[in-house]
């Protein structure tokens, strides 16, 4: 796939579509040249920018489509890996980026770029799973020694499931009935390990500690 000029220039619904489908038909060969997941990434990427076949959100599409085709093609196991945060942090170097492509068919600048940013963004999310793990494991350790909930295990497990928990979320899942469940959260939001909210007479339990975490 060659750079092309940004798509709405070029005019027409027809158009369009005829870039798209050469897109999809570029992601769903899997025979396709370069063999480097990345490199695939980055042409596709790119691809599916200039094509701009939205009026908005373009860019938040692209971003997922990188994401959808790493997890694809078994380069991740789980959809963890979100560039976001790196584009909009280097957005001038994107759009240069980008640019450079269709006037000057520069892709050495762009894949570099976008290399760089999953590299940055790899990292990143290591670090944050390296820590969600060792406060998960901090806490448990706090249930085992402190309390006696039963089946401290799930407990610790759910509260890092989302930066906060509510009664029937434990009640869902099967883990504990629900006097229990509520009775457990507000033990623990008295040894200081969650926060308890209340927002229009609903009851919340927020976990600091993975908040922080996400938060970086």
């Amino acid at each position: 796939m060659r750079g092309n000029p940004p798509i709405r220039r070029q005019g027409g619904d027809e158009v369009v579509e005829a870039r798209l489908d050469n897109l999809i038909d570029f992601l769903n060969d899997e025979q396709s040249q370069p063999d480097d997941v990345l490199l695939k990434m980055c042409i596709a990427h790119y691809q599916f920018e200039v094509i701009h076949p939205f009026r908005d959100g373009n860019g938040r599409v692209g971003r997922i489509m990188n994401l959808h085709i790493i997890t694809r093609n078994h380069q991740l196991d789980l959809p963890i890996l979100y560039l976001s945060r790196y584009i909009l942090e280097h957005k001038q170097d994107y759009y240069e980026y980008l640019a450079g492509v269709s006037q000057r068919g520069d892709w050495k600048s762009w894949f570099l770029y976008l290399l760089k940013a999953v590299e940055w963004t790899s990292r990143l999310t290591l670090r944050k799973v390296n820590d969600i793990i060792e406060s998960k494991e901090e806490i448990l350790d706090v249930l085992r020694s402190q309390t006696d909930v039963r089946r401290p295990e799930d407990l610790a497990e759910a509260i890092f499931t989302q930066p906060y928990i509510k009664v029937n979320h434990l009640t869902e899942r099967g883990v504990y009935a629900e006097n229990t469940a509520r009775n457990y959260l507000n033990e623990l939001a008295e040894l200081q390990i969650l926060e308890k909210k209340e927002i229009k007479g609903k009851h919340y339990y927020i976990n600091p500690a993975l908040v922080e975490i996400l938060s970086y």
